[in-house]
């Protein structure tokens, strides 16, 4: 995330956004569960 490269590091902007995930109900993680594997076959 280029806007917040000097405040916070990779690790901490991923630290963040794996916590707003474990919010979402197990609808949307597998739905983005699946979204992923699919970026990654590409």
């Amino acid at each position: 995330m280029q806007g917040f490269s000097e405040v916070y590091a990779d690790e901490e902007l991923r630290n963040g956004l794996a916590w707003i995930k474990t919010r979402w109900p197990e609808r949307e993680r597998a739905f983005q569960a699946e979204a992923t594997s699919r970026d990654l076959a590409n």
